[in-house]
């Protein structure tokens, strides 16, 4: 609160802090590079594909996940729902004439364990949940001394990888990992080999053959399929990127109306008198003590009208019985203009970035649709489980590959437990099957 004071010391004018904050775009570099060839950054010796602009997509992605509820409901729930209840090794022994798979579990107690373990289900969580974030994943391969077997599977955090250009044609040949991205210094960095994207298991493979495995790790990439750039795809929810904007906005919105916009605006006229009558200039030694004394009761009125938890608070003057009009304060208040059907709300931008992300809005709870009665709900959990097929089959490739490596048959299988939802007339609320 500023107050202006005349000459002779009384205020004229007094301007609360309180004001309308406006919400505007602010410029900012786009994080998707144009159409042009890809400029290495050198970090000493090492040479890396920039993750887009500035080299720090996923780290800026990170943030806009983080600060979007609906978008980081919907990335873990499109992950849990792709993990299913797991996955277990099976044998198909046919195929009906409609197409339907005639399975049989195998029966191996050391690779149902393996399949079960904290590892596997750590990979399956991490893996999805960053291809789902960032478009890409980065997979560990763990072998024993001897490098002939994969002793585990490590998902390491999408935001430490950045891949190496081994030469001007855009070959690819090492994982640069770091945790110090996108500004890390060359002793930061550690070089890992990258599996061939067209056949890894022939590669791995191959490696053994070679003794290239022994005391060495590899790395396996995992992308998302739909999208056309060959280094970093793109994650689904980046096509909603304007609406995830206007989503941010509303909570912003609304909190700087519930200071300004929302509240009633007071108006105070206070006559010069009842300073003089409060604060005689003759009691005072200087000006500025009187000042002083009056800009704390002034400060006192803004936080009894204008603050949030003072609202609608009232105000009790008493004047003299032979004081004039002119001897009174005039309290004018401004009703603010609220319509609530006009106030923007985020429930569009929550379902366009749903629908981006690739899972139902109505499974988040937002009814989008006439879907909420139970059956629609079931049907669109199964819809679900179908669309899930491309992503269960990226991350069940290198589990598989990691099982044939140390030796299973040739005929295993990996398949997701699904759980669904029935009805109550089934004498059970839900049901279980592979798929």
């Amino acid at each position: 609160m500023a107050t202006e004071f005349s000459k002779r010391g009384y205020p004229l004018i007094s301007v609360s802090s309180n004001k309308v904050v406006m919400l505007t775009d602010e410029e900012s570099t786009p994080i998707i590079s144009s159409n042009r060839e890809v400029e290495p950054v050198a970090v000493g010796n090492f040479k890396a594909i920039p993750w887009y602009d500035d080299n720090d997509f996923p780290q800026k992605a990170d943030k806009i996940i983080s600060e979007t509820p609906v978008l980081k409901r919907a990335l873990g729930d499109l992950t849990k729902i792709t993990m299913g209840q797991g996955i277990f090794p099976c044998e198909v022994v046919d195929t009906l004439d409609t197409g339907q798979e005639v399975l049989k579990m195998i029966k191996d107690p050391v690779i149902t364990n393996q399949l079960q373990s904290y590892v596997i289900r750590r990979y399956l969580a991490k893996t999805l949940y960053d291809v789902n974030s960032y478009g890409s994943a980065w997979v560990q391969f763990i072998p024993n001394i001897e490098g002939t077997k994969i002793l585990k599977l490590n998902p390491v955090n999408a935001l430490k990888g950045r891949m190496e250009m081994f030469d001007n044609n855009g070959k690819v040949n090492n994982l640069l990992v770091s945790g110090k991205w996108p500004d890390p210094e060359a002793k930061d960095i550690a070089p890992y080999l990258l599996l061939d994207e067209i056949d890894p298991f022939e590669h791995l493979t191959r490696l053994k053959d070679e003794g290239a495995l022994k005391g060495k790790t590899v790395f396996m990439q995992l992308k998302n399929s739909f999208s056309s750039n060959d280094f970093y795809p793109l994650p689904n929810w980046y096509t909603a990127k304007l609406w995830i904007d206007i989503s941010q906005k509303v909570p912003k919105i609304i909190n700087a109306g519930m200071d300004n916009v929302l509240n009633i605006f007071f108006l105070i006229r206070i006559p010069i008198s009842y300073w003089e009558e409060k604060y005689p200039e003759d009691e005072f030694e200087t000006q500025q003590e009187r000042k002083n004394l009056i800009q704390a009761d002034i400060e006192k009125l803004e936080t009894q009208f204008t603050s949030v938890e003072n609202a609608r608070k009232a105000l009790i003057t008493h004047f003299g019985y032979n004081e004039g009009s002119d001897d009174k304060w005039e309290i004018e208040i401004k009703e603010p203009k609220f319509s609530q059907e006009n106030f923007v709300t985020s429930n569009a931008a929550d379902t366009q970035t749903a629908i981006a992300t690739g899972i139902s809005p109505d499974l988040l709870g937002l009814m989008y649709g006439n879907s909420k009665g139970g059956s629609m709900q079931r049907e669109l959990l199964l819809l679900q489980y179908a669309l899930s097929w491309e992503s269960r089959q990226l991350v069940a490739d290198p589990v598989e590959m990691m099982l044939k490596f140390n030796g299973a048959d040739e005929n295993l299988q990996l398949r997701f437990r699904n759980t669904f939802l029935t009805t109550l007339d089934t004498g059970a609320g839900t049901s279980t099957q592979l798929s």
